[in-house]
């Protein structure tokens, strides 16, 4: 058996062991054959879009701008509700004694002010 298996060892070592060209054609055309063919090209049917249609195919859809929207919505309810975790982060924020205005864009006195 091992005799066997040095020989075909040996066959492949051979430089003439290369496959033939009637053997790599079949392999081409099998591979040809089996590769997926390409949908025709259709034109696409220009139709009139209305201002909401083209507006929110600006944005890039239906689906973007309800969930741009529905982030706008969450964004104006934390800062109108303002959750008490929230109320606790800003607490040493603030400008008056109370939590409930936070001064976000401070003047510039407050980044020179020396302690």
């Amino acid at each position: 058996m091992m005799d066997d298996l040095d020989a075909l060892f040996a066959t492949a070592r051979r430089a003439d062991a290369t496959p033939s060209d009637a053997l790599m054609a079949r392999v081409m055309a099998d591979a040809g054959a089996l590769q997926p063919k390409a949908a025709p090209m259709v034109r696409a049917v220009a139709r009139d879009t209305g201002f909401w249609a083209g507006l929110a195919a600006l944005f890039g859809g239906g689906g973007v701008l309800a969930g741009l929207g529905s982030v706008a919505m969450a964004g104006f309810l934390v800062g109108f509700v303002q959750p008490e975790s929230v109320l606790a982060l800003t607490d040493g924020w603030t400008t008056s004694s109370s939590a409930e205005t936070v001064d976000l864009m401070p003047g510039i006195d407050a980044l020179l002010a020396e302690d």
